[in-house]
Formats: C-alpha cells, structure tokens, sequence
C-alpha cells in the first residue's frame, strides 16, 4: 500500500514538473480581467448591499437595535436593495448604463442609511 501510495506522490510531482508554462517567468495566477465601469458599478453594489446585511445582522444579534421600529424600517430597506440589485443585473444584461448607474447609485445611499441606523447606539 504504501508504494502504491509513493508511486501516485511520485507521478503526480512529475505531471506538476512537466506542466507546460510552469518553468516560464511571468505572473503566476490567472490574468486579470480588468471590469468594465458597469460590471464594477455592479460589483460595488453588490458589496454595499452585503456590507449593509452584516452590519444589520451584528446589530440584530447583538441587540443593539435602538427600536423594532428601527429594525422594520432596516428589513424593509435591504429587501428594497436587493430588489434594485436584481433590476441592475438585469439593466446590465440589457446593457443600459445609465439605468446601471441610477440603480447602483440608490443602492448605496440606502446601505449607506443601513449602516448608520444600525451603528447607532441605543439611547
């Protein structure tokens, strides 16, 4: 069992040694693809609207919320988000950049609102 085992290590070094490319200088990861404004509109959106769940979520189990009115009023605001990321997706895929950019720009003023409410102190 253990040549078995020695001899698989041993092959699969070897394929490694052997990979084309591998001896070559230069970057070793993937290349980068740099994003076009729209997809990194949609990127950041996607960020805000993941920040704003995690700063929610903290403050929720923590039980730092100042009120349930509070945390209505920040449930019903992440749903309006991930709404208007689905909407921007779906302008992209149509390629309308303007409507991109509206979008993505109403989700951050919202994470951003989502953020401070749920940072704020009880009194």
């Amino acid at each position: 069992m253990k040549i078995l085992y020695g001899l698989t290590l041993t092959i699969m070094a070897w394929n490694i040694a052997w990979e084309p490319g591998l001896g070559r200088a230069g970057h070793a990861g993937p290349p980068f693809h740099p994003r076009s404004p729209m997809e990194e509109s949609l990127y950041q959106a996607d960020k805000n609207v993941d920040e704003a769940w995690e700063a929610f979520h903290q403050a929720a189990l923590g039980g730092t919320l100042v009120s349930p009115a509070v945390q209505t009023q920040i449930e019903q605001a992440l749903h309006e988000s991930r709404l208007l990321l689905v909407n921007a997706r779906t302008a992209a895929r149509d390629h309308d950049e303007h409507l991109v950019s509206l979008l993505t720009a109403r989700i951050k003023e919202i994470s951003t609102e989502i953020k401070e409410k749920s940072r704020r102190p009880k009194p």
